[in-house]
């Protein structure tokens, strides 16, 4: 038996494909397995091809793993228009539908040799038992279950709650073509299958979330009660959320004209008062950016969720990427410090999210969550965990005796100074884009520019020492290192885990604030370090490029970046870490004296 399976499956819009794999995940769930799900499509407006790839594991999943280990292609085109977003090793069992016309032995695989290659009438076993293809879907359910030993119970309970709406006839003919599926299984086992082990029964609940639905859940844990946005992929789940939701709490979502109108909505809703957000990808993020300005030198309290994907411009709205960090931290005029927060999960974003809003009101600021479609799109299981335990931080507001003489911008050594609303008695004061004096006066004193501009920065200078915002893994001296963030993280973590067992030393950080850049931590970290990978999913290696401006990166530290949806995986980085370990070896540098 095994205790890890990843299935990748692909066909045309209206195969079913996604809902398969979600009838999976929650089975899986329902189980008491941990998995996660990732979703594609192509980049058209309707139709076209779609996939999904799940990973099902009797321990946490980190990461969507390497090569499938199970591949179901309804059509070879579509299949192929996924590439390596469904990769076939020479572990993976490929089933097909017989209908493609194709020979096993020539399957358009080229260069692959895979463990096994199946062809079945998925498509008229369909029309047989229901009178057209419409239940293709579940009769691979069905395959997999009987091949692969994944919960039938669970699977057959998901698909009544499913089709209940739609009668007992299709809820019937649904159950047929499961059970049709795992008969043909069990009548043509295969040559190299194993089932997935068993895991302990249990009565906890779990919970499946995608992380643009985690992420607005945080928010109003958080007490946001404005958002304003403009829909774009792939954050529009994040509003489409709130708008059903923050009502209840006696919130307000404003789908604005544009981006633009959006964020600055959501900016006077902050200077009334209220805790307020907005969220959108990389050009809508292009179009935010002076506002973002506005509420820098205002000093006003937002949260800007930027769902990453991959650009420039329209770039591939479908498909994930880190490639926005660059913009995050510099698409500002002026000396701006902005804090950029980066989730690593989706179970990760709810307290990101809330630590994004407190850090907007301590240090009245825009946050930028730098989440991405991976992230706010898959799914997850996710255990259950305690939301009183997160504490929520309200911003600093002017005291009776300080609204006698208010002066809003009033120099502080913090560089934090109370923060009034309208309504409030003496608290009245002028927010604008322009330079102010502490009182709010606009003015082009240069003095007065310097003082406010050390304040608006300085103000952030705590963050830099919050060790709580990195996680670190391994062991503390190790020679070679690894960090990472996002939702690569996990693949990273995989890798070390990996390394540990072939005997390498190694040590990963994950950072989860990647600006203002904590110096001293990052310092820390490369201090035993001789060499090691920076992984993220950009062309340029944009983090390992912004820690190199201000830490002193050891030479044998690389970036290991891939843009796009060219999946990473753990393997790869094991295989490069052993790469860099010989030639340490060799005595191209010294190893350093373990300080462990």
């Amino acid at each position: 038996m095994r205790q890890d399976l990843v299935i990748g499956m692909a066909g045309a819009g209206g195969d079913g494909v996604i809902a398969a794999g979600e009838a999976l995940i929650a089975a899986a769930a329902i189980d008491g397995y941990h998995a996660r799900m990732t979703k594609s499509f192509g980049s058209q407006i309707r139709g076209g091809e779609s996939s999904f790839r799940l990973r099902m594991s009797t321990a946490p999943v980190l990461s969507l793993g390497g090569a499938l280990d199970v591949a179901v292609a309804l059509n070879w085109d579509d299949f192929l228009r996924f590439g390596a977003e469904l990769p076939v090793g020479g572990r993976t069992t490929v089933i097909y539908d017989s209908k493609t016309g194709v020979a096993t032995s020539q399957i358009p695989l080229t260069g692959i040799t895979p463990a096994e290659v199946v062809a079945v009438p998925i498509d008229q076993m369909a029309r047989d038992l229901v009178g057209n293809d419409r239940a293709k879907n579940t009769v691979v359910l069905g395959l997999l279950s009987g091949w692969f030993g994944l919960p039938a119970a669970a699977i057959l309970s998901g698909l009544k709650k499913r089709f209940a709406a739609k009668g007992e006839e299709t809820v019937k003919r649904n159950e047929d073509a499961f059970n049709a599926g795992v008969k043909y299984a069990q009548e043509h086992p295969l040559a190299k299958g194993s089932t997935l082990a068993p895991v302990a029964k249990t009565t906890a609940k779990r919970l499946i979330a995608d992380g643009n639905t985690m992420c607005g859940a945080a928010a109003i844990v958080a007490g946001c009660r404005f958002f304003g946005g403009y829909p774009i992929t792939p954050s529009t789940e994040i509003m489409q959320f709130l708008t059903k939701e923050l009502f209840k709490y006696g919130g307000t979502v404003l789908q604005a004209e544009d981006e633009i109108a959006g964020v600055g909505a959501a900016i006077g809703a902050s200077f009334a008062g209220v805790k307020a957000m907005t969220a959108t990808s990389g050009p809508g993020m292009s179009l935010k950016s002076e506002m973002l300005g506005l509420a820098t030198i205002a000093e006003l309290p937002l949260v800007c969720v930027n769902v990453q994907r991959g650009g420039p411009s329209t770039g591939i709205p479908t498909k994930s990427e880190q490639s926005d960090l660059f913009q995050a931290v510099f698409s500002a005029h002026g000396d701006v410090v902005r804090p950029v927060l980066a989730p690593v999960s989706v179970a990760d974003i709810f307290g990101i999210t809330i630590e994004a809003f407190n850090i907007a009101e301590a240090y009245q600021t825009p946050v930028i969550v730098l989440s991405d479609g991976d992230i706010g799109q898959r799914k997850e299981t996710v255990d259950p965990f305690n939301v009183d335990a997160f504490p929520i931080v309200e911003r600093d507001r002017p005291a009776p005796d300080e609204l006698a003489a208010y002066t809003r911008f009033k120099l502080t050594e913090s560089g934090v100074s109370p923060i009034s609303e309208p309504g409030m008695a003496g608290g009245n004061y002028l927010a604008s884009g322009i330079e102010h004096t502490q009182s709010g006066a606009p003015t082009a004193a240069g003095s007065v520019h310097a003082e406010m501009t050390a304040k608006r920065s300085r103000k952030l200078d705590p963050l830099k020492k919050r060790k709580d915002l990195f996680q670190e893994y391994g062991r503390a001296g190790a020679p070679l290192a690894l960090v990472s963030w996002g939702s690569v993280a996990g693949i990273a973590q995989e890798a070390l885990t990996l390394a540990e067992r072939e005997g390498l030393r190694v040590k990963l950080l994950v950072p989860r604030l990647l600006y203002p850049v904590a110096e001293e931590i990052y310092r820390a970290f490369f201090k035993s370090v001789q060499g090691g990978l920076i992984v993220e999913q950009s062309y340029q290696g944009q983090l390992w490029r912004l820690l190199r401006m201000f830490v002193n990166v050891p030479d044998g530290v690389e970036p290991f970046a891939r843009p796009s949806a060219v999946p990473i995986s753990p393997e790869e980085l094991v295989t490069r870490l052993k790469h860099i370990a010989v030639e340490l070896q060799r005595g191209r540098m010294p190893e350093a004296a373990p300080v462990e």
